[in-house]
Formats: structure tokens, C-alpha cells, sequence
């Protein structure tokens, strides 16, 4: 992990053009907030490792990192935001937060906890959380706005634990997934189709029981919790990464704390976590571009608009879903890149946020509504399960993740359209 003293080594980087700033979803439709310079670089020089007394702004940093993407320097803004927010997580005065806030953060984070606890019962729980009372009571007692959509829970995705016996020989060519908590307990369904889809490509699939990946428990101030997840995950991976297995994510925010995050925890897994992990679809453009991909397509008549999460952009891969999909005849997609969903994680569940989340992706559910409405697509399509959400919230459109379109022209599974 980067020390605060390297991070203000770089705040020299920063021009003061206000390109962040510009670009920022949250600075859109918050006029209050000062911004990703004014947050992270400007006031880093005066924390220089120090808590500011009542800095409040911090939690209003959605972590989407348009603001790294935009950066001309490269400046990890970011991540200056969230080590603030670490060191304001560990002081005294946050103490002074309302009982409300800290259960809400406590229960937000713990995507993990909250999955376990749904799938047990999934058709209860989906129930429950569809009372219109219920809503009203998570409102009032944690302040989780009473409309937001919260995802529904189902059958969870199954461990696959490898032997070890065939480890790094060229007998047998594997995979690890790392599948995130949305796929594990809200979708496995998806999770269990891109099983299907690696071994139809010649793999098999290891899914190790992972922890969550650590990410909503920093965007909920869990910081403590979410390093020990990283160290966790990490020694499960160890001696898949030592035998140079690839791991392979389908969630975009899971990916991103694989490459970005994991590589700098003091372990010597970290070393190698971030050259071996990859987006599904970037592992696969890269078997094709190897001539090592399956082509067997059938045809799949459907259109889709799709929208590519911040998260995937951060990663800076491009948009591997889109050539792969490209590749499958009858299939028509249309990249919208109309901007961030608003959801980011948990944060457009929390009531004094959820507004805001509404604003940010209204210029991405206007540009769905308008192309649906002109018959340029039938459905959309992402990666991320929150951008999912929030789509079909904020749209009432039909929302998949893709692999579930190439499942299709692997005929795995039946055209549902």
C-alpha cells in the first residue's frame, strides 16, 4: 500500500486544470461539493498526513475514478481521498457519528455477510425486502432510502475447490474465478454460465472460497476488515499464482481491486496478482487474438445497447466485451458510453445520497429510453451488477451481463428472447 508521504510526493503533479473536477459525476449535481482537486490534492497539502477537524466532504467521493481517468498527470486523486479517508476512519472524532451512520456503514460493507444471510432463504428475503413497511423501516433505522432498488438474492454459486494434483502442469488448462459477492449470492447464475463458457473454451474452472474483494467495505469506511479480505484472498491465490494461473473476474470492481488495490499489500502473492488478473472478456479477446478462441457461434438475433462501467474504464483495457460480442453473427450492440450509472456500489442506496445517484445517471437512462424507444435495441447489457441495477431501476430495461449473450451463441443456454 502506498504511504501517505508517496502520495504527497506527487501532488506536484497536479496542473490545477480542474479536468477532474469538469468530468466528476458527483461535482455535476452537487454544487456543495468542492470536487476531486479541491478533495484530494488541494487539501492533501494541508492534511500532509493529519486528520482536518470536521471534513465532512470525503464521503461524498462516489470512488468511480473518472477523475484518475481524466488526469493528464496521472494523479492517483482517488487514492488520496481514500487514505484521508482511512485516517479519519481511525480517529476519535468520527466517533461522534450518529449510531445510524456507523450501523449503516457496518451493514452496507458487509456484502459478504448480507449475501450469506439472503441466500439461506432467497425467496423470503426478496419478499421482505419488497414490503413497503420493511423499506420504510431500513430508511428510518439506517437511513437506506426507502426506493432505492436494492438487489434480490438467489441460489448462491457453488465453491469449486481444485485437488491441487494437476497445478501448474500443461496437462490441464485452468482458470481461477474470482466471482465477487453480486455473483456469488444476488446472481450465480451468471457466475455458473461463465463456468460453462470457460469449459466450453477448454478450461477448468477453480473458485476458491473467496471473501469479498474488499471494496465495499472501504466505501463504507471498513478499511481495518477490508485488508484483511486482501491478505486472505491473496493466500488462497498463492499457489495458483505462483504456477502462473490466470485469475479471471467477471465483475469490474472486483477486477479493478485485483489489479489496482491487491498489488500493494505487503505480501509476496501481491506481486504477482495484478500481470495475472483479467476481465473475462479481456482474457478472452486475448485468446482470440492468439487464435486460440472457439468460434462456433450460432446465430443470435438480438440487439443491446451497452454500458460500460467506470470501473472497467479504470482498468484500461478498453471494451473487450464489445469486440467479443461483435464476433457472434445476428447479434447488433450499440456502445451508449453515456456516463457513470449513479449507483457506484452502496452509495446510491444511502438516503441522503440517493438523489443525487438518481441525477448522476440520468443522462445514461435518458440516452437508454431514447435509443429503446427508437428500436435500436431490445435490452441492455454490463458487466457490473450495481450498473445492472441501477439500469434497470432507473430505466425498467431488461439488463444482462454479456457473457450471458455469448452463452447464447455457445448454445449453453436458450435464447430467452
Amino acid at each position: 500500500m502506498d504511504s501517505r508521504d508517496e502520495l504527497a510526493a506527487r501532488l506536484d503533479a497536479c496542473q490545477k486544470c480542474n479536468v477532474c473536477t469538469a468530468q466528476c459525476p458527483v461535482a455535476k449535481v452537487n454544487p456543495h461539493f468542492i470536487g476531486p482537486k479541491g478533495l484530494g490534492p488541494d487539501r492533501e497539502r494541508f492534511r500532509m498526513g493529519q486528520i482536518i477537524q470536521g471534513e465532512t466532504a470525503l464521503d461524498d467521493c462516489s470512488n468511480c475514478k473518472t477523475c484518475e481517468m481524466t488526469c493528464p498527470s496521472g494523479v492517483k486523486i482517488t487514492r488520496m481521498i481514500l487514505e484521508a479517508r482511512r485516517a479519519a476512519s481511525k480517529a476519535s472524532h468520527q466517533n461522534t457519528l450518529s449510531l445510524k451512520l456507523r450501523l449503516r456503514g457496518y451493514v452496507l460493507g458487509r456484502a459478504e455477510y448480507l449475501g450469506k444471510l439472503g441466500v439461506i432463504c432467497p425467496t423470503m428475503m426478496n419478499h421482505v425486502l419488497k414490503i413497503k413497511f420493511m423499506r420504510l423501516v431500513l430508511d428510518k433505522a439506517l437511513a437506506i432510502n426507502e426506493s432505492a432498488s436494492l438487489p434480490l438474492y438467489g441460489k448462491s454459486l457453488e465453491v469449486q475447490v481444485d485437488k491441487g494434483s494437476r497445478i501448474g502442469t500443461s496437462a490441464c488448462k485452468q482458470v481461477v474465478y474470482f466471482p465477487g459477492c453480486f455473483t456469488r449470492y444476488n446472481e450465480a447464475d451468471t457466475g455458473r454460465i461463465m463456468i460453462k463458457v470457460l469449459e466450453h473454451i477448454g478450461y477448468k474452472t477453480i473458485v476458491p472460497n473467496f471473501h469479498c474483494c474488499g471494496l465495499p467495505l472501504e466505501a463504507n469506511g471498513q478499511f481495518e476488515k477490508a485488508h484483511k479480505n486482501g491478505l486472505y484472498n491473496l493466500e488462497l491465490m498463492r499457489p495458483y499464482l505462483e504456477a502462473g494461473t490466470p485469475i479471471i473476474t467477471s465483475c469490474t470492481s472486483c477486477g479493478l481491486m485485483l489489479k489496482e488495490d491487491y498489488p500493494r499489500l505487503q505480501t509476496t502473492s501481491a506481486l504477482l496478482v495484478g500481470a495475472q488478473s483479467y476481465d473475462l472478456f479481456e482474457f478472452l479477446w486475448q485468446l482470440y487474438e492468439r487464435g486460440e478462441l472457439p468460434l462456433d457461434f450460432q446465430e443470435v438475433k438480438a440487439s443491446y445497447g451497452y454500458h460500460p462501467p467506470c470501473h472497467l474504464k479504470a482498468q484500461g483495457i478498453g471494451i473487450p466485451a464489445l469486440r467479443i460480442l461483435r464476433l457472434i453473427p445476428g447479434v447488433k450492440i450499440r456502445n451508449l458510453d453515456a456516463g457513470c450509472c449513479g449507483l457506484a456500489g452502496s452509495y446510491g442506496f444511502k438516503a441522503e445520497k440517493y438523489d443525487k445517484a438518481m441525477k448522476i445517471g440520468r443522462t445514461l437512462f435518458e440516452a437508454i429510453t431514447v435509443g429503446a424507444g427508437r428500436g435500436d435495441y431490445q435490452g441492455m447489457t454490463t458487466e457490473c451488477g450495481a450498473c445492472k441495477v441501477q439500469i434497470q431501476h432507473g430505466t425498467g430495461l431488461s439488463t444482462e451481463h454479456p457473457v450471458r449473450i455469448l452463452a447464447k451463441a455457445y448454445r449453453l443456454m436458450m435464447d430467452e428472447r
